[in-house]
């Protein structure tokens, strides 16, 4: 017979869901749940040890960590979510019961609505040998499905991402870029675009990412998050696992890119350009030399991050996606959004909530 102790554990003990998925995504960093803290949001980290009773094992083996991030809702309520998480080495309907049975106890503990998780590797679109089919169907007979026009959101990750395999020599990757965005490269070059990495004094350049991220914002038609938000990446990045590229002209700064490591991968996270010289193309200039970068770094895997889904789930999001698409590369779906619910009553109304912006 076996068990499934779950544990909440200290800032001083070592949380590495690396050790079990190697391909972890960052939002499951240690340093990603002290961003978040720094924004005045509750961060609790837990490990999964999985012990066999018959055997007389008292310790066990560790199968699964995650972090859970509380976020506030309307009179006084909450809601949790694990981003791209729990990271699990294997699966089993046990564990899955096990989870449900711990994420309500830690639910009504914070006075959440719900719980919201999105297991990693994604259950039910990866296959692997950890894996067993039955999964997906147990998640849905033991979890609550989320509805689809509750995905987008500033807070929850994208369920379609995209990433360009760094094994492969530059002249293989350009080669197998879009045309267009090979002939953008080479252009932004010719039109005397300067680019630089930028991996120490992240502070010195917030106010000009600031106010191209702005530019773009109001270009493209997307929302913002608080200046503090984005003020509190830059406070807090670090050279061990972020850098910026930047491009400029003369002495310009035309485009900022943020990226962060985690494990063998490279994340795009934040662009922005100008709305002058649009015409030297910068923003081509800064991604091409954060793809070098990578690579010299031996970093394995350079993520773009979300793209657009075929059912328009995320609004206004097609300009950026063909960018990230040009440059070469795959699809990593993720699985879909399954909701502990504690609070009926307060989830059906946080979903008409969505539901009624969603058509608006």
């Amino acid at each position: 017979m076996k068990q499934f102790i779950f544990r909440e554990i200290p800032d001083s003990e070592v949380f590495d869901p690396t050790s079990l998925v190697s391909n972890t995504p960052f939002t499951q960093a240690n340093f990603y749940g002290e961003w978040q803290k720094s924004l005045d949001r509750k961060v609790s980290r837990f490990l999964v040890n999985e012990i066999d009773v018959a055997a007389g094992d008292k310790v066990g083996k560790t199968v699964a960590y995650f972090q859970i991030i509380k976020y506030p809702l309307i009179f006084k309520k909450n809601y949790l979510y694990i981003p791209y998480g729990p990271v699990v080495k294997e699966i089993s309907k046990d564990l899955v019961r096990g989870a449900e049975k711990e994420l309500k106890k830690i639910s009504r503990k914070e006075n959440a609505v719900f719980t919201r998780l999105d297991f990693t590797p994604p259950i039910g679109v990866m296959s692997g040998p950890e894996m067993v089919s039955e999964t997906a169907t147990d998640l849905v007979q033991i979890f609550t499905k989320a509805p689809k026009y509750t995905y987008h959101s500033a807070y929850f990750q994208p369920r379609l991402e995209w990433f360009l395999d760094l094994n492969k020599s530059e002249e293989q990757i350009l080669t197998e870029m879009h045309k267009n965005t090979r002939y953008s490269i080479k252009t932004s070059e010719k039109r005397e675009v300067a680019t630089q990495i930028i991996t120490e004094n992240f502070l010195e350049y917030f106010e000009p990412f600031y106010e191209l991220i702005q530019e773009t914002a109001k270009r493209d038609g997307f929302n913002l998050h608080q200046k503090r938000y984005y003020q509190n990446i830059f406070e807090n990045l670090d050279k061990s696992y972020g850098y910026l590229s930047v491009a400029r002209f003369g002495r310009k700064i035309l485009s900022v890119d943020i990226f962060i490591i985690f494990g063998k991968t490279s994340n795009y996270v934040f662009g922005c350009s100008s709305n002058e010289e649009r015409n030297r193309l910068p923003s081509y200039a800064a991604q091409w030399r954060a793809i070098q970068y990578a690579k010299e770094r031996g970093y394995t895997e350079h993520s773009f991050g979300g793209i657009s889904t075929q059912d328009k789930t995320y609004k206004g999001w097609d300009g950026l996606s063909s960018f990230k698409r040009k440059f070469g590369g795959r699809e990593v779906q993720h699985s879909d959004f399954y909701d502990v619910v504690v609070k009926p009553f307060w989830y059906h109304a946080y979903n008409l909530r969505k539901r009624l912006r969603k058509l608006s």
